[in-house]
């Protein structure tokens, strides 16, 4: 017994093995095809300013920006001393986000383990490793690689610091946190979801719950404030928790039923300026003034789109923005509704479980911010794991009703 327990950890090893060498295969044969020439030029540009002069930058290289954290280009710069500031940064640096998915993935089963059991886990994984984006997400220079590994790493430091409520395991779950942050600070506010969920469930005393959250609270503050003290200096004085990026989102989302890259040119009249402060302001502007007037003027178009609109929008759509060798479009949509319908029906089951709840509520989270602002199929792609675990669930669940032999009908007498 003991040997066949061990296998699925066996087997989930040399899948993520083989999938790590798969990928590593596709970057060195491969991965020039997946240059986006969009957000992935700018963070190599500001990576390599930030190597040769210190200065965190963003789209505009002559002033210091406060439109990104610094995490992500961080680490392409450290990539870049290694490598030097050619091609072959990117090269490396798909290789190392490979690396982050396959670790991600690790955690990801271990969450499954927890949660269901080892077979389960390992079908989530294999799952996963069968997903076209996650393949995709991998060699694109953006920061969702280096998030999802941040992320699933956070999540499961909050299931140990929940089973071992320690000063210990609060002073990780601050650190852990503020990384993410400073990956992607649209987390920042999770933690604090969390320990309200925590508070309700009642399964730790108030008193140990409250001095943990507040450990957490100040290894996230002293871990951030080297950041809001550089973002007030570089803005002459103005504080900024987090990022100043958030009114082009904003206004990405007041386009009801429809997505950005079809009124792409009226966008380019949005601006007046090359001045991002300036412009980040001017669309904060432009998207209350037609979140008023849709509102008033189209309430029932507008109502519809900020409530089940953006939740479709955000799920449904399929991140696939350029094909892998041999998986078309179709085949990467039909794979990502193969796994997305199961994983919500295993999701609404699950529902009542603690760690499954606790999954929920980060899903909700991100879900409720992003029908604020942009809902894209981007930033749904870290959560996609997660939903997976729960089709997996499902998808074993029929599978072991299949394979249960009916119920013998009792003859009446």
């Amino acid at each position: 017994m003991a040997t066949r327990s061990r296998n699925p950890k066996r087997i989930c090893l040399w899948v993520l093995a083989l999938t790590l060498a798969l990928k590593v295969i596709l970057v060195l044969v491969a991965g020039a095809r997946f240059d986006y020439h969009s957000d992935d030029q700018e963070y190599l540009r500001s990576a390599r300013i930030l190597l040769e002069q210190g200065t965190l930058t963003y789209n505009d290289p002559s002033r210091p920006t406060a439109f990104i954290t610094p995490a992500y280009p961080g680490f392409l710069a450290l990539v870049m001393q290694v490598t030097g500031t050619g091609p072959e940064a990117a090269q490396a640096v798909r290789i190392l986000q490979a690396v982050m998915i396959t670790a991600a993935l690790w955690l990801l089963y271990r969450i499954g383990c927890r949660l269901f059991d080892e077979r389960t886990a390992l079908l989530a994984v294999i799952l996963c490793s069968l997903y076209p984006p996650l393949w995709l997400i991998s060699n694109f220079v953006f920061t969702e690689s280096l998030f999802i590994l941040a992320l699933f790493l956070l999540f499961r430091i909050a299931l140990r610091a929940e089973e071992r409520p320690t000063l210990g395991s609060a002073l990780l779950f601050g650190l852990a946190w503020a990384a993410a942050v400073y990956i992607r600070p649209t987390v920042a506010l999770w933690p604090g979801v969390f320990f309200l969920l925590l508070a309700f469930r009642k399964r730790i005393p108030f008193r140990r719950l409250l001095r943990c959250g507040i450990v957490s609270a100040l290894v996230f503050t002293l871990c951030l404030a080297p950041w809001w003290a550089r973002n007030e200096r570089v803005s002459g004085g103005e504080y900024i928790p987090l990022t100043k990026s958030s009114g082009n989102p904003l206004l990405l989302g007041t386009y009801p039923w429809t997505v950005p890259a079809l009124f792409l040119d009226e966008q380019r009249t949005w601006h007046s300026t090359d001045n991002l402060w300036v412009n980040d302001e001017q669309d904060t502007q432009h998207a209350i003034e037609r979140l008023k007037d849709g509102f008033s003027n189209r309430f029932w178009v507008y109502a519809s789109w900020y409530t089940i609109g953006k939740f479709l929008l955000f799920w449904g759509d399929v991140f696939y923005w350029l094909p892998l060798p041999g998986i078309p479009l179709a085949a990467a949509v039909v794979a990502h509704y193969l796994l997305l319908i199961p994983g919500f029906i295993g999701l609404w089951r699950n529902r009542k479980q603690g760690i499954a709840l606790s999954i929920i509520t980060l899903l909700g989270y991100f879900s409720l911010l992003h029908m604020i602002y942009l809902p894209h199929s981007r930033y749904a792609l870290p959560l996609m794991p997660l939903v997976i675990l729960f089709a997996a669930s499902e998808y074993r669940r029929r599978f072991s009703l299949r394979r249960s032999p009916p119920l013998e009908r009792v003859p009446t007498p």
